[in-house]
């Protein structure tokens, strides 16, 4: 478990690629409970526990699509479960690192920026690199592809997410 939790933070350091995690099925599952479970936390922050749970489930399934598809375009579909394992560990710890971040911004005032803000988005932008990171080797590809495919996928997760809020509001 203690080599695991290495290399684990050595991949979010960028120091190990996503093909030196074991090929388990057990540990990707794992790994992508864990992912929906902290992300189902960290929405209940503000959204009610149905809408919560809806929005933490499409943004994992968004991350398994996203190296299910990726992937697939490559022609590497055997990089799958070695690749949403990294995905859902590395993303696990993000949220984990983030949640009392996002817990105090809520509780402080819109027009009041805090340190903690400038803590989230640098936090948002090592995540990034992280996928960006994980996308070159399980794609074969440069970071800069890697990277900009992270973005995209962060974009578009980010308007899955205020879509979801929005029709939640409007419902409730």
């Amino acid at each position: 478990m203690s080599a695991l939790l290495t290399l684990l933070f050595n991949i979010m350091r960028l120091r190990a690629a996503p093909q030196d995690l074991p090929c388990s099925f057990f540990l990707m599952f794992f790994c992508i409970g864990g992912y929906l479970l902290v992300g189902l936390g960290i929405s209940m922050l503000d959204q009610t526990f149905g809408l919560a749970f809806l929005s933490a489930a499409i943004d994992t399934i968004l991350l398994i699509g996203l190296a299910y598809l990726a992937l697939w375009v490559r022609g590497y579909q055997g990089r799958t479960v070695q690749t949403i394992t990294a995905f859902a560990a590395t993303g696990s710890v993000f949220e984990l690192i983030g949640w009392p971040l996002v817990a105090y911004l809520q509780q402080v005032s819109n027009g009041d920026p805090s340190s903690f803000s400038i803590l989230l988005l640098l936090l948002i932008i090592w995540n990034i690199m992280v996928i960006g990171h994980i996308l070159r080797h399980a794609l074969d590809v440069p970071m800069w592809v890697g990277t900009g495919v992270a973005l995209l996928y962060i974009y578009t997760s980010i308007r899955v997410m205020v879509a979801l809020q929005i029709a939640g509001s409007a419902v409730g």
